[in-house]
This record gives structure tokens, C-alpha cells and sequence, in this order.
């Protein structure tokens, strides 16, 4: 049998900056930390072999950590360690600007480091010692859109990037914890000005007294024009480009995406 009995049963958790709740076997925990430090960020440079992002959330975090010990988490500097390197790497994406722009990025106080993919994508579905597998099941959004109490929401950045003013690059997540269970969002987000938009998505979800925890892994994208063209418009010249910056527009009409389901069960109580 997949599930057990629930517990419906909570207690928040607000402490020393880390707020969340236990519930359902599980404790979920988020905390909000300040931008990194430059001495930290020098450190990290060495340890990564290339520039990170202007702006590193190192200390923030999401943890979910279920009472078997299995443990899955969201942090900005395990998500960078996927970042790829190499030349090749460096020249995936293209804008007029980026080969001065990005060798500038290459030397870092006094050490030039390793060419890299500049605009940080990251393939990152997160840390910890909960072990998925693919599946052909994916998560039961109708499910997620039943109207629910919210026990816990949280949303935070890992890190974020203009790119040199050639655009965006954002690490972020979403959690949300109901009654019946608790789901998941992390998003990067890539927009390169004139080339490209990028988005890589993972979801998460559990039901409580289930012994699964579903994972989903997307990725879309598109050229900078397709999205454009979809900007709302009164007149041949009246386009609200700040829309571009919005990452819920660019999400309605980026595309279809891949997506790669994995699911992962847990050990019984």
C-alpha cells in the first residue's frame, strides 16, 4: 500500500531567521539570507573556477527533511557547482557584447578563472539524499488546483544576474504547504536581450500519508523576437516592453516545455 495514515496535526517553526512548520512526518524549513560578502564571494569564485552572480543568497535556503532521515534541499551555491565551464560552454549563447563581457567576468580580483557559461543556466533539480527515478506519472495538478487552506507559503532567490546589462538570470523558488500534502517551485529564468529567453522549471509534490514524492524537471525556450511578438499592442508602435521583464508574462507564451518526471519513495515509518 502507498499510503498511510495522515496526520493533520502541525507546529510552526519560526526561529533564529528559519521559518516552516512540521507536519506529516516531514519539517519544512525556509530562511532568507543576505547577499554574500565579498571576501565569501572571492572564496567561492576559487572553489566554483569562475565568476559567480552579482547577487549570491548563499546562507538562504528551502529544506524539506522527512522524519526517515531522506532530506531534500534548494541552495544558490549547489546550484551554481552545475554550472557548465569550458569554451564551449562560454560561447553557447551569443550577443554582440558577451566575449569582452565575459573575459572581464574571467578575472576575479587578482585570479583569472575558467571560461564559463555566463549566463549561469543550471540544470539544478536539488541537493540531498532523496533517491528519484524516472516515472511515468507525473504530478496531479488537479489535485493542486482543489481549493486548500494555505498552512505555509514562502518564495525567495537563490541568485541573480543582469548579465553585464544583456539581461536576467534568476534562481528562485516557491513553496506552498496545505492539509493534504506540499508543493514545490524552483524556476531559472533566463532572458538574454535580443538572443533568447530560457526557463528550467522543478516541482515538487507530496501528499501526506503517501510514501511518494513526485519531481518534475521542464525546460523551454525561445528566440527573444517569438516572445516579443507577443506583446499586447493598441497601435503599430505601442508594445509595453517592460513586459519582457516579467517572468509570468514570458512564462504564458514561451512555449511547450520538456519535461522529465521522476518520482522517489520513501522509507516506511
Amino acid at each position: 500500500m502507498d499510503r498511510q495514515p495522515i496526520d493533520r496535526d502541525w507546529e510552526p517553526i519560526d526561529r533564529d531567521g528559519v521559518r516552516g512548520l512540521r507536519i506529516g512526518g516531514w519539517e519544512l524549513t525556509t530562511h532568507h539570507g543576505s547577499i554574500l560578502s565579498h571576501a565569501a564571494v572571492e572564496a567561492h569564485a576559487a572553489r566554483l573556477g569562475f565568476t559567480p552572480p552579482e547577487m549570491i543568497f548563499g546562507d538562504g535556503f528551502l529544506r524539506a527533511r522527512h522524519q526517515s532521515g531522506a532530506e531534500l534541499s534548494l541552495a544558490a551555491l549547489d546550484a551554481l557547482q552545475m554550472v557548465r565551464t569550458g569554451v564551449d560552454a562560454a560561447r553557447a549563447v551569443q550577443v554582440s557584447v558577451a566575449d569582452g563581457w565575459s573575459d572581464a567576468r574571467r578575472t576575479h580580483g587578482m585570479a583569472t578563472v575558467n571560461p564559463f557559461d555566463w549566463t549561469y543556466s543550471t540544470l539544478y533539480r536539488g541537493s540531498g539524499s532523496l533517491a528519484f527515478a524516472p516515472c511515468d506519472q507525473g504530478i496531479d495538478y488537479a489535485l493542486l488546483r482543489q481549493r486548500e487552506e494555505i498552512l505555509f507559503y514562502d518564495e525567495g532567490v537563490l541568485f541573480e544576474d543582469d548579465l553585464g546589462d544583456n539581461g536576467c538570470a534568476q534562481l528562485a523558488f516557491r513553496v506552498r504547504v496545505m492539509p493534504s500534502g506540499f508543493f514545490v517551485l524552483m524556476r531559472f529564468f533566463l532572458r538574454v536581450d535580443g538572443v533568447l529567453f530560457r526557463i528550467y522549471d522543478t516541482r515538487l509534490h507530496h501528499c501526506f500519508g503517501s510514501t511518494r514524492v513526485v519531481r518534475e524537471f521542464s525546460r523551454r525556450q525561445a528566440p527573444f523576437d517569438d516572445v516579443k511578438r507577443q506583446l499586447p499592442r493598441s497601435g503599430p508602435d505601442d508594445e509595453d516592453l517592460s513586459l519582457l521583464n516579467n517572468i509570468q508574462f514570458v512564462d504564458g507564451v514561451i512555449g511547450d516545455p520538456e519535461i522529465d518526471c521522476e518520482v522517489a519513495v520513501l522509507e516506511p515509518r
